[in-house]
């Protein structure tokens, strides 16, 4: 991509697609496909660090920005993924300021974080850097950094969590929240939490995504001023072949 995500999520909305299966040849494939970015799904998707590596790769072919979903914030999670070349990190079950921080620690090169320096991965192109002090400058420029909120932990501790300097995205997870707050999805509460979380985002001047799973719904947090919205290509994968025997069987 001519620019990276945080360039243009200042002039568009941009979407993209969770990728839960374990294959490189899947992430190439969902790259080809026009999402502006795929985010890797290591949190619910069975896979190895070396299968995440050949997905990054494999995406990145396409000129596609990959983020990899963690499982957790620790740092030796976070630190692999960056160093395998991902623009960018998902960190889930984020509830405190503290957690964002944590994040961030791990996520920035010093002085501004503690992630830790080696020369020699596929993110310092193995070695081949003429200056280091300015890839390091520039790790910390462009690396993608997002958090979800996703409990009721997380919507009573808004007001601090956003005043944490560096997080790029601020991810709503409509399901988890849901379940944290004991609310069926479409329960109007979950509506009006949804629509005041993503007010209080924007009014900080922070950038807003969100899981949807139709267009109907994508357009309408757009409307609420989301800038990121995500789906879940299993959703379309099962929904195109389901149609299709649909009507392949009664014709």
């Amino acid at each position: 991509m001519e620019k990276n995500l945080k360039k243009r999520l200042k002039e568009e909305t941009l979407y993209g697609t969770f990728v839960p299966f374990a294959l490189g040849d899947v992430a190439d494939y969902t790259s080809r496909l026009g999402f502006d970015f795929i985010i890797i799904d290591n949190e619910h998707g069975i896979m190895n660090q070396e299968t995440i590596f050949d997905m990054i790769r494999a995406a990145q072919c396409q000129r596609t920005p990959v983020l990899v979903r963690c499982t957790n914030s620790t740092p030796d999670m976070i630190h692999k993924v960056l160093d395998m070349g991902a623009e960018g990190i998902l960190v889930p079950v984020i509830n405190t300021a503290e957690d964002a921080r944590e994040v961030l620690k791990s996520a920035l090169y010093p002085p501004m974080g503690e992630r830790g320096i080696a020369y020699f991965t596929r993110a310092s192109s193995y070695g081949m850097i003429e200056d280091k002090t300015e890839f390091l400058k520039k790790a910390n420029e462009e690396v993608f950094i997002s958090i979800q909120l996703e409990t009721g932990a997380a919507i009573e501790n808004l007001d601090e969590i956003l005043e944490v300097e560096g997080i790029d995205m601020f991810f709503i997870g409509p399901n988890d929240l849901a379940a944290s707050l004991g609310l069926p999805n479409s329960h109007p509460e979950m509506g009006r939490i949804i629509k005041e979380t993503i007010d209080k985002i924007t009014a900080k001047g922070k950038t807003a995504g969100i899981f949807v799973t139709d267009d109907e719904t994508a357009r309408k947090y757009t409307g609420y001023g989301a800038k990121l919205i995500l789906t879940s290509i299993t959703k379309y994968l099962t929904q195109g072949v389901k149609e299709y025997l649909r009507k392949a069987k009664n014709s």
